[in-house]
């Protein structure tokens, strides 16, 4: 049975790229589903608190972020590299436009066009991740907003295709494919939502090639076996290393996302990169937890 387990729901963009980072690597991984909404009690006693899907487990260490899940899948796998075209900056270049700009107006063109199928419980949540009270009219009103921003991206998208290269950087899928996939796969799912990209043919031809690459090899696990499955490890080593400047080595600090309400999740700081943050928890129900987040996009505060 493959140690990495993937912790997500069918329906997170997010998750879709980390599933088919998982098809693009050819890799073995156990499904763990976990609630689309809060509460997830059992993903947060694994992270301490953080809520974001996906996160990826090994043993008694926990990946937060796509971001980093990439990373760790290249070393877990190196070859085919997510970055065989094009270099590993532009890759990551790539992914920060996508998972930062093209996310936002594909997401919220793709909710509000359904926002009255979604139950009023995942308005509240969502809401509540923004500090702020759920407003669906606000959101359905928004649609012609999002729409002319999101296809302001996808001519973007357009334009990287429009020599005839079967991906964006050139013949071969990698990372920058990978982010930019998963925010144009929620919205080229549905007939509702597949207008955006009607107007960008290369870039509809360009989705169901990437559609091809699948989810690998999937095996369906549940929370209470991951759980398990922690409780029995121990973390895996960590290389001594200097601390970046900020919090010490060995301090007790907070670790949190920039972008949305802060859900910090405490612990002693064990790494501190230009390119990862980890904390080690001690838990009573898990034993020692360590952890992981990439530094684009997260916070470390002393306490």
């Amino acid at each position: 049975m493959s140690d990495l387990i993937l912790h997500h729901y069918d329906g997170s963009p997010f998750a879709e790229k980390a599933r088919t980072m998982m098809g693009f690597k050819g890799l073995a991984w156990q499904s763990v589903e976990i609630p689309m909404i809060m509460p997830k009690p059992d993903f947060t006693a694994l992270t301490g608190g953080y809520r974001k899907t996906p996160a990826l487990q090994i043993g008694a260490d926990i990946y937060c972020d796509t971001r980093l899940i990439a990373d760790v899948l290249e070393a877990h796998k190196p070859d085919p590299s997510f970055y065989a075209t094009g270099g590993e900056g532009l890759n990551k270049a790539l992914e920060t436009w996508a998972d930062e700009h093209l996310f936002w107006p594909a997401v919220g063109f793709m909710l509000g066009v359904f926002a009255d199928k979604l139950p009023m419980a995942f308005h509240e949540d969502r809401a509540a991740m923004r500090g702020a009270k759920p407003n669906v009219e606000a959101v359905v009103k928004a649609v012609p907003v999002a729409l002319g921003k999101l296809q302001a991206h996808l001519v973007l998208l357009e334009d990287m295709l429009s020599d005839g290269r079967d991906y964006l950087l050139g013949v071969a899928p990698g990372l920058a494919d990978l982010a930019a996939y998963h925010c144009v796969w929620s919205i080229g799912r549905a007939g509702k939502t597949r207008v955006a990209i009607e107007p960008f043919p290369k870039t509809d031809a360009w989705l169901s090639r990437m559609l091809e690459i699948g989810h690998g090899d999937k095996s369906d696990s549940d929370s209470k076996a991951a759980l398990e499955v922690a409780a029995k490890a121990t973390p895996a080593d960590i290389a001594s290393m200097d601390a970046m400047d900020g919090p010490a080595l060995g301090s007790q600090v907070l670790v949190g996302t920039e972008d949305r309400v802060p859900e910090p999740v405490p612990g002693e700081l064990v790494i501190s990169t230009s390119t990862e943050i980890a904390v080690r928890r001690q838990t009573d129900d898990l034993g020692e937890i360590v952890v992981h987040f990439p530094r684009l996009g997260y916070y470390i505060k002393a306490l």
